[in-house]
């Protein structure tokens, strides 16, 4: 199995969330302030089942199904917009191409996973206060971090696909 790794840091990540969730879930009120304005007080409120469902979906599903799209998107295309293009979908290396792709698709999903976990803390931490409150800072703080990353991500991904030298 190809890109094993990855693989294996996804399954557990989506594993760890979904355990994260369901076991903490139980935590918050029956009405769960869901989202809430720039500083930080509710504006709208949801059944707390119906909060762990969206959280479970939107923390497991959506990553998966991402990570899904791309993997078989990535691993069937034959025509890619990649930097040195024409070195990387060569015949001889487009099959590391797909496996390098597939696997930053991967990475990506757990990058998400995170957020959503992050996130979900936050929520946590806004109802421990009566009336609930969000901290806007580490919101945004997190925010900050996940884009942080994401550029990181993305240079990496470019110079992954850097010709080689001598190449």
């Amino acid at each position: 199995m190809k890109n094993r790794l990855s693989w294996g840091v996804l399954v557990l990540a989506a594993c760890g969330a979904l355990v994260f969730i369901t076991r903490t879930g139980g935590a918050l009120p029956a009405m769960v302030a869901s989202h809430f304005d720039a500083a930080g007080d509710p504006t709208a409120y949801m059944l707390r089942t119906s909060y762990i469902r969206f959280m479970l979906l939107l923390l497991v599903g959506v990553p998966a199904a991402l990570v899904a799209l791309l993997t078989w998107v990535y691993s069937r295309a034959t025509d890619m917009k990649l930097p040195n293009r024409d070195y990387w979908l060569a015949p001889e290396r487009i099959g590391r191409t797909r496996d390098m792709l597939v696997a930053h698709g991967i990475w990506f999903g757990t990058l998400l996973i995170s957020l959503g976990c992050y996130v979900h803390w936050l929520i946590l931490s806004a109802h421990r206060q009566q009336p609930a409150h969000l901290s806007s800072d580490r919101l945004y703080a997190g925010l900050l971090i996940f884009f942080l990353i994401t550029a990181g991500w993305l240079l990496a991904m470019l110079q992954a696909f850097r010709r080689p030298r001598g190449a």
